[in-house]
């Protein structure tokens, strides 16, 4: 499947995945078709990207042969946490009180799920509207610090305070003015120093709750500090960051760079990883990236890649800690000939080939045309 910017779908193409509103109501099944109409309906809603099946995995591959992508939290509970997460932040928006059960509940069981699929790695993001930004990326940032709390062997009443920290993470967001929260473009000077005071009010609203561990609290307050000092609010630097914050730091901007903006695409997964590796030190603490980057599936099931040999191929398998060397299925030879059944190559095996392009939907979509 390939995730496709909402402007660049067309009639035709099929959903992969289904279709959700911020509310939790399905908008399209996976499998659908889609129409003029269709699109339409999805562009109003607010969507920005969804998956799409991939032309050549249904003609030129059996599926049998791509591995099935794991999930580390099924869509199902992904769906009811951005749920529950939305209702949550909108009472804080309104009567500045935190629903602590909401919160632990939701924290507890996505933290369950992420213990009982820490084997997976992360290969998709999830899809969510303009306006649901902010929700669904707490969950997400909530997934992706859990599961990097379970491979660093965390206690589940770490995991537990992890997760409700990284739910919570931008609770002071509520406190700011919607125009600036969801502007669809770069924020102004003014406006950013507006948004920068969000870890001091999420802190100041939390540290409130008595059934909320302090810990967790501090998490909002510290997750934009950087290794190097140089964050905000306090200009916290190494250690003195709380180990909670330095994780969910991470993820935090994982996530973002990951995720389709109204005024930007997401960056892709090997894109992603290239610029996290560039801010460890500085940004990251190193060991803490390390261990969040070995879950991360650089080049996701079912992505098209053109080898330094010349052939393009389909990843049909991620080995788990040697993700840069998946193992393919040959679509198209080095001589530029259509492969009906081509060869399988395992990169933990030909070690002087590798990946030196991942292809967008935009460009499997021209080179399908192409070969057609």
């Amino acid at each position: 499947m390939q995730k496709v910017a909402i402007k660049s779908l067309q009639p035709g193409m099929v959903i992969a995945r289904n279709v959700f509103s911020t509310e939790g109501v399905l908008l399209l099944g996976s499998g659908t078709e889609l129409n003029h109409s269709q699109i339409e309906r999805l562009r109003q809603f607010g969507l920005t990207s969804l998956y799409i099946k991939n032309p050549f995995t249904d003609q030129m591959v059996d599926s049998d042969l791509i591995d099935t992508i794991p999930e580390v939290v099924r869509e199902e509970t992904r769906v009811q946490a951005v749920q529950a997460v939305h209702t949550a932040f909108q009472n804080i928006a309104s009567t500045r009180r935190v629903d602590t059960r909401e919160f632990k509940e939701t924290a507890a069981f996505l933290t369950d799920e992420v213990i009982k699929n820490r084997g997976a790695m992360i290969h998709l993001t999830d899809i969510r509207s303009c306006d649901g930004y902010t929700f669904g990326h707490s969950v997400n940032v909530c997934v992706l610090s859990t599961l990097t709390g379970v491979k660093l062997g965390y206690s589940l009443p770490q995991l537990r305070e992890l997760s409700l920290g990284a739910l919570l993470h931008d609770t002071g967001k509520m406190l700011i003015p919607k125009e600036i929260l969801v502007k669809p473009g770069p924020l102004t000077g003014e406006e950013r120093k507006i948004m920068e005071q969000h870890p001091d009010y999420g802190f100041d609203i939390l540290r409130r709750q008595s059934e909320i561990p302090l810990i967790s609290s501090h998490v909002a307050l510290q997750h934009h500090e950087k290794f190097d000092g140089s964050g905000y609010t306090r200009h916290m630097g190494g250690v003195t960051i709380h180990q909670y914050a330095r994780i969910v730091a991470i993820a935090d901007v994982y996530d973002a760079l990951t995720s389709d903006r109204p005024y930007k695409e997401g960056t892709l997964p090997h894109e992603a990883y290239e610029v996290m590796l560039s801010l460890s030190n500085t940004h990251f603490d190193p060991v803490i990236l390390r261990t969040f980057l070995s879950q991360i599936a650089i080049y996701p099931l079912d992505s098209i890649v053109r080898l330094n040999t010349g052939e393009i191929a389909l990843v049909i398998k991620v080995i788990p800690g040697l993700q840069t060397r998946p193992v393919l299925k040959v679509l198209i030879d080095a001589e530029g000939h259509r492969q009906t059944d081509g060869p399988e190559i395992d990169l933990t095996k030909h070690l002087t080939t590798f990946i030196d392009k991942i292809f967008t939907p935009a460009e499997i979509i021209c080179l399908k045309a192409h070969l057609t």
